[in-house]
């Protein structure tokens, strides 16, 4: 059952000082010098000089917390598991491996997280290209084109063929009802329309032709030299 979402619900971006190459120390830095008319009237140039030093001693020794230096991030080859939420651009929430979102939208089904090897193909191109330099817990928001999501709509893949037909390809008696999805060896089909002689079958995506917003978060990186040769044979989402 999908349902409207609130960015804010699930995209709450916050804004951190990054302490690579000094960058926290000029900020700091700048902060000091920011208060430079108060500093003057409380003391001397001497003591001025002083903090100027010791600012300049900072700067050059760099930060003293190295961990976001050595943050991992995603690299191809990495393999990705990502928390998401893919909505149209209304707001409109079609999917989501995120149980708060999908309970603050009266759906009853959780998708589960997605998990693949980036750059291999298994994803979305632009999805793939977007993860890259991602670390863990880091959130971004993506919108896709109809081209960069399931294609544009087209035409020649909506086929009308008559009852006995379906019946025969399908060896039953049955007649499917409108918006029915058949799978197929060659994809889903998706039953557009059903009268008394036709069935009006249509094998694009569901989704083709609409601009997509696709809100995700890196909950792990596997890099590619941690993986067992044996792990590296299994294909993503394989039972075996």
């Amino acid at each position: 059952m999908a349902g409207t979402f609130s960015s804010s619900e699930l995209y709450n971006p916050y804004i951190g000082l990054n302490c690579q190459s000094g960058h926290y120390i000029l900020l700091f830095v700048g902060k000091q010098l920011n208060s430079f008319q108060f500093l003057m009237s409380v003391m001397n140039i001497k003591n001025l000089s002083m903090i100027l030093i010791l600012g300049s001693v900072l700067l050059l020794s760099g930060c003293v917390d190295n961990d976001s230096a050595h943050e991992v991030s995603v690299e191809n080859g990495d393999i990705v598991t990502l928390d998401y939420t893919l909505m149209y651009e209304d707001g409109t929430v079609i999917e989501t491996s995120n149980p708060a979102t999908a309970e603050s939208n009266d759906m009853e089904v959780v998708a589960e997280l997605l998990v693949f090897e980036v750059g291999a193909g298994q994803m979305l191109a632009a999805v793939d290209e977007a993860v890259l330099g991602m670390v863990e817990g880091e959130r971004k928001s993506l919108t896709l084109s109809p081209e960069e999501a399931f294609g544009p709509y087209r035409e020649d893949l909506v086929q009308a063929i008559t009852i006995p037909e379906y019946q025969e390809a399908t060896n039953t008696t049955e007649i499917p009802h409108t918006g029915e999805m058949l799978m197929t060896p060659t994809g889903p089909l998706t039953v557009a329309d059903v009268n008394e002689t036709h069935i009006l079958l249509d094998a694009n995506s569901p989704l083709a032709g609409e601009t997509l917003v696709f809100y995700i978060t890196v909950v792990s990186i596997e890099k590619s030299e941690e993986l067992s040769p044996d792990l590296e044979s299994i294909p993503v989402g394989s039972d075996n």
